[in-house]
């Protein structure tokens, strides 16, 4: 990765903090549907469609302490 990527993510995470608890309320509403689509897909390939819901659910489990640990807190 070179330094203008990271130049250019911290711009964009800097832009996005106000917006980011307005974000959260819509997150569960979000996590929501994905799960209805991947119930829904289960019948075609439910293999690919655990493997998705046990990654989102690992990512929801740890969602609070990566937010902690990359904000320091702020949030």
């Amino acid at each position: 990765m070179t330094y203008e990527w990271l130049i250019l993510g911290a711009i964009v995470v800097v832009s996005v903090l106000p917006m980011i608890k307005w974000l959260r309320r819509l997150f569960w509403a979000f996590t929501v549907a994905f799960v209805a689509m991947m119930l829904i897909h289960m019948q075609h390939d439910p293999t690919e469609a655990t493997l998705v819901l046990g990654a989102m659910g690992g990512g929801l489990l740890f969602r609070r302490p990566i937010r902690k640990a990359v904000f320091g807190g702020l949030l």
